[in-house]
């Protein structure tokens, strides 16, 4: 629908504009007489309750009555004509420049409108819920009044007569407790909440349906505000009210108790539906209706309840116990404070729709930014403050601006410092901002002047809303559409959002010791944990970290009323780290200065004995924290290191924690049964510093040899995974002198590409084979300097198997240091006289597609890797989670028997994207998040609809964006089986997609991918080690490998470490050094070459043991019988489905064919005897 209304979008921008003034005059009266009209509507604030439903239907529903009624009585008076053609166009181009003013831009208007088309509520179908609810009032209002009973009298009655547990909070009352509990009939009933405001969203989950009941002040005494004397009252009023409900014979419900925010302080009761298709049955609602006790504003002295007020002893404040008790007197005025402003601007009931979605897509509810709370701050940045100021917003608005002037609000407001008060207490100063600042970390206060709406919210929920809005406006601020980012993809997933993340236990915190005025504030050791986690972590981090989000969740918060109010209930706490990529690895943190005492008496209490003295270079002498480690992969886990201590020393927590940030480290390393002698460990502490090293130093030689040369070398590039910092494992340097010292198992290492530009020049042949020759005695001349003034040995190779005579077919291989490098020369001339044959009308069309395919052998193998690897190296530099990630990922296709399927470069520019398009998260950091980042990429991209854009060089524009879109569209018509390029993944040097992805991998092999990656993220946080585990059961054949002549098997994830004694003394290749020799790829790719019409196979390049085929299906479909099929073939009848055995007698048999997939198998394997064992 979306795509349809910007394809009307584009057409209407084509319509004429001369008829708009009279469209746009129309529009300005309709507007005045909608205005007139809710300026006229009754006030809202005493039609909360059920008494005028009663009367006549709902309070909203009144308003909106009368607001028809006045738009009848005015139509009456205008004629109106029928418009003409000129009328509609002029009015849909004044919306049009209407909607660019309103708007960040039509299309994004047209999908702000599918949006909240999808989500908005239809009210007129909850004929069954609105009985309900009538239902309930009237079994409430026939309650009878109760006689006084103390409290513990009043629960064992409800037990044993009703077997209702009265949900008392800790501490429970103590059984000669002289305080009484009498019931009364309910004061008031309130339909509040986001179903009393009409701002409920659709959704798959159930929504609620807050009744908020009065409770009488006569229920109360004036010091039942203190030591939770309201709350037992409030419980026992709850009970009754449950007993009420399961005692009324004609209507059936399912009653359980619950909090209300996880407050156990503030107990709940919920109504569910029993399906019993009668006239109150609701199921088809899919809502809860939750029964919220409240009181009244005067029933308590308000004074008692401020924020630096003790209400329990011997605490000297507990401000978040007076506002769970404020927050019951707040219904009602709160509710009527957003009716005012909904009724006063047309879109805000669709801002909070689209806020309500934004939040539920980042779990924002969890730490305090409820739906609630972010209506209450927009419509205060309506109203501003009593002097006038701080008002942002305007009813004109439209939805899309409200919700933006918001988010921008939260996004930069110090709410600390500057508390939001949208009504204070005149000659009340135990409520002035002051107080308010001093008792909460989060100040938001309502209305009434009193009651802070954001008391439970911590610093690190309100870093975690700061975070997501400035997110949010960046996405707004976002030449490309961000649509989807902001309101329609799940966000807060920890394993993808946060570079680390740190899982505790309910377990964990049982030894938890909580002080005296801690337990009285707090209802839970819940929340106070999570201020102290928030608190010690912040301070022990510092600027190593951007954001700390701590949040919990509980696995059931409900429970049956015949049951005790767990206090025990079991809840994990996740705390995610987003890491500063410059201060995360940082060794040092530098306390005070060693003459200031008091500080540094903070100082070591705060570290322990890690605080130590310390002088350092410039002369300072301070306490200092020192983590002593090497390497990057050491250094990335510094945070994991500060956290454990911490916790540890502060909370005395070590058992049962689960820190996720380094668990597939060892899979980037060498496994630890490899010999040392031959793998040094030092490798992962030094990384590719050692290549990196031998490529410089190398380069160097080699332009020092270009004197000897006909013509200067202008660069020198390089064009391998191993010089980009993107092989999966970390290049070792090989003794080419003692090669017998390396078994068969681990003799393989690389010949890394370089690319060696010569100067031009116009005494270059003309001739394609003269000019091979020209490369040729080029190598000879550079082998012959290299030896002669550096003793370097080298091999000229000419490539024989190359049968192209236009192709270019030598190369330089340089043993180098424990390296091998291949040199090929670029000459631009050659690439002249390849395109000079194929645009040549003299041209036959053989020596055409023999001209392209040197063309492009040309273009892979000299051009696109060099530049390829130019921005690798860019993204290395500029990410350092870049190339460990890239590693992981190529080991996880490899690991999967992909490796044959799968360039290289297609992988790192997968892995690219998602550092250079995050959204809808940031960067990533860590190893295990972006790796975890790319897997879920692979299991929800859209391949077959959707390329994927990667601006690796940062040259695109939106106007790119959008032509590669359209040519993507183009290819996929003109190619709708798919058979070329499955994975379109553009690049500004790639607009077409299918550089690395042309042939490979094909359909069957990319939707296989796609599971793969999608089993594997459901694997993630169950077992990660499984991610790497394949399964076997798809392929048609599998065979076993002689791992003897595996020469990679070194590079294997387990390898048996029997598999790398030398017993043979060299084994089968001696003492020379064969470079890059593999036999297991060298089978494959003669497969391939072979039989690649028929059958697909699949292995892991990294020293996997098993060679998989699946036979194409495609190709199994029996075809005429014809010379040169392609394939070993056999006569089939299509009607017995199997092979023909004609009958006795017969002499004509089936001109039907299909390949002969038994005979093909067993060429395979004489094709690769020795190096396949057995099969399966």
């Amino acid at each position: 629908m979306v795509l349809t209304a910007k394809r009307k979008y584009k057409k209407t921008l084509n319509a004429d504009d001369a008829s708009s003034k009279q469209a746009k005059k129309e529009r300005q009266q309709k507007r005045q007489r909608q205005e007139e009209s809710d300026q006229e509507s009754d006030a809202m604030v005493g039609g909360t309750g059920f008494s005028e439903e009663e009367e006549g239907g709902d309070w909203e529903s009144n308003s909106d009555d009368s607001d028809n009624e006045d738009s009848k009585l005015e139509s009456t008076k205008v004629k109106h004509t029928k418009p003409t053609e000129d009328d509609i166009i002029s009015g849909e181009l004044e919306e049009l420049k209407e909607t660019a003013e309103l708007y960040k831009s039509n299309i994004f208007k047209l999908e702000i409108d599918e949006l909240l088309g999808e989500i908005t509520m239809n009210y007129n179908k909850h004929k069954a819920l609105e009985k309900a609810l009538h239902h309930l009032k009237s079994v409430f209002d026939s309650i009878p009044e109760g006689k006084p009973m103390k409290l513990h009298e009043f629960s064992q009655t409800m037990l044993k007569k009703h077997k209702i547990k009265t949900p008392f909070p800790d501490p429970q009352p103590a059984q000669d407790a002289l305080n009484t509990f009498k019931f009364e009939k309910p004061a008031a009933m309130h339909i509040v909440g986001s179903y009393g405001l009409k701002s409920i969203a659709k959704s798959k989950q159930h929504f609620n349906v807050d009744v908020a009941v009065e409770m009488p002040n006569s229920l109360f005494q004036e010091k039942d505000y203190a030591n939770y004397r309201y709350h037992h009252k409030r419980a026992c009023y709850l009970a009754v009210l449950a007993q009420a409900i399961q005692s009324a014979s004609s209507k059936k419900f399912e009653l359980e108790f619950s909090t209300l925010n996880h407050d156990a302080r503030r107990p709940v009761l919920l109504i569910k539906p029993t399906g019993d298709q009668s006239d109150v049955d609701f199921s088809k609602t899919k809502c809860v209706i939750r029964i919220l006790p409240s009181i009244a504003s005067t029933v308590f002295p308000l004074h008692r309840l401020a924020p630096g007020k003790s209400c329990v002893k011997p605490a000297l404040s507990t401000p978040h116990y007076n506002a769970s008790l404020l927050m019951d007197t707040s219904y009602t005025g709160n509710l009527a404070f957003l009716y005012g402003h909904s009724k006063n601007a047309e879109e805000f009931k669709n801002a909070i729709l689209l806020a309500r979605t934004w939040i539920h897509q980042r779990d924002l509810q969890r730490v305090g930014l409820t739906p609630f709370v972010f209506s209450m701050i927009m419509a205060y940045l309506m109203q501003g403050n009593s002097d006038g100021t701080g008002k942002k917003l305007t009813a004109s608005h439209s939805s899309y601006q409200l919700l933006r002037g918001t988010l921008d609000f939260l996004a930069v407001h110090d709410f600390k410092q500057q508390p939001v008060m949208m009504g204070q207490v005149e000659g009340k100063p135990e409520f002035s901002a002051e107080e308010f600042k001093q008792h909460y970390d989060v100040v938001v206060v309502d209305p009434s002047g009193m009651l802070n709406l954001t008391a439970d919210m911590t610093a690190s929920g309100l870093a975690q809303v700061q975070h997501e809005a400035k997110l949010a406006m960046s996405y707004f601020n976002d030449s490309n559409d961000q649509f989807d980012a902001l309101f329609l993809k799940k966000v807060n997933d920890f394993r993808f959002k946060y570079d680390n993340v740190l899982t505790i236990p309910s377990s964990a915190l049982n030894g938890l010791a909580m002080s005296e005025e801690a337990k009285a504030d707090y209802h839970s050791c819940l929340p106070y944990f999570l201020q102290r986690l928030a608190d010690i972590l912040i301070r022990g981090l510092t600027n190593r970290v951007k954001l700390i989000a701590v949040q919990h969740t509980y696995e059931s918060s409900t429970w049956a009323i015949t049951h005790t109010m767990s206090n025990n209930a079991p809840f994990t706490i996740k705390v995610g780290f987003l890491l500063d990529s410059d201060n995360a690895p940082r060794l040092v943190d530098q306390g005070p200065d060693a003459s200031n005492q008091a500080a540094v008496d903070e100082f070591r209490q705060f570290w322990g004995s890690k605080s130590e003295l310390r002088r350092f270079k410039d002369g300072a002498i301070v306490e200092s924290v020192v983590w002593q480690t090497q390497g990057y992969e050491n250094r990335s886990l510094i945070v994991q290191k500060i956290v454990l201590y911490l916790l540890q020393l502060h909370l005395k927590l070590k058992d049962g924690l689960d820190y996720w940030a380094g668990q597939l480290y060892n899979h980037l390393n060498f496994a630890k049964s490899l010999p040392e002698h031959l793998f040094s460990p030092e490798l992962k502490v030094n990384g590719f510093h050692s290549v990196m090293s031998a490529f410089s130093a190398f380069s160097k030689h080699l332009r020092q040899v270009d004197d000897a040369l006909p013509l200067l070398i202008n660069n020198i590039y390089p064009a391998h995974a191993n010089l980009r910092y993107a092989s999966v494992n970390i290049p070792h340097p090989v003794d080419f002198n003692n090669m017998v010292a390396y078994p068969n198992t681990a003799r393989y290492f690389d010949a890394m590409d370089v690319v060696v530009q010569i100067e031009r020049s116009a005494k270059f042949p003309d001739d394609l084979s003269a000019l091979q020759k020209v490369k040729h005695a080029f190598y000879l001349k550079m082998a012959e300097e290299l030896k002669n003034r550096y003793q370097l040995d080298s091999v000229v190779v000419d490539d024989v198997r190359e049968k192209n005579p236009y192709a270019m077919r030598g190369y330089l291989d340089v043993y180098y240091f424990g390296y091998c490098f291949r040199c090929h020369i670029c000459l631009e001339q050659e690439a002249a006289l390849l395109t000079k044959i194929v645009d040549s009308k003299a041209s036959t069309e053989m020596n055409k597609d023999l001209a392209k395919e040197a063309l492009i052998k040309y273009n892979t193998t000299l051009k696109y890797r060099q530049i390829h690897t130019f921005y690798v190296q860019a993204m290395c530099a500029k990410y350092t989670a870049y190339s460990s990630t890239v590693r992981l990922v190529k080991r996880w296709f490899g690991s999967h028997m992909l490796s044959a399927q799968v360039s290289d470069e297609m992988i790192e520019l997968l892995v690219a994207h998602i550092f250079l398009a995050p959204q809808p998260w940031v960067t990533p950091v860590n190893t295990l998040a972006a790796f975890g980042r790319v897997l879920n990429l692979l299991a929800t991209w859209d391949w077959v609809n959707q390329p994927l854009i990667v601006d690796i060089e940062e040259e695109l524009t939106s106007s790119d964006h959008q032509q590669i879109l359209s040519d993507f569209q183009q290819h996929r018509k003109t190619n709708p089986t798919l058979s070329v390029g499955a994975f379109t993944i553009a690049t500004s040097k790639d607009r077409t997609g299918h550089r690395w992805t042309h042939f490979k991998p094909g359909r069957p092999v990319a939707a296989r991918i796609q599971a793969l990656a999608r089993a594997s993220v459901q694997t993630l946080d169950q077992d990660i080690k499984r991610v790497f585990v394949t399964p076997m059961q798809d392929y048609t054949v599998i065979l076993d490998l002689n791992i003897d002549c595996c020469t990679r098997y070194y590079q294997n994830l387990h390898p048996q470490a029997s598999h790398f004694h030398n017993h043979n003394n060299g084994g089968l290749l001696g003492d020379t050094p064969y470079v890059q020799f593999d036999p297991v790829t060298e089978l494959v790719q003669e497969i391939e070459k072979i039989y690649g019409q028929t059958v697909m196979v699949f292995y892991n390049k990294y020293g996997g043991q098993q060679l998989a085929l699946v036979w194409n299906p495609i190709v199994a479909t029996p075809i005429q019988w014809k010379v040169q099929s392609g394939y070993n073939s056999v006569p089939v009848d299509m009607n017995k489905n199997g092979f023909l055995k004609p009958a006795k007698g017969q002499s004509e048999i089936s001109k039907l064919i299909a390949p002969n997939f038994a005979a093909i198998l067993a060429e395979i394997k004489r094709l690769g005897q020795g190096i396949i064992t057995q099969q399966e």
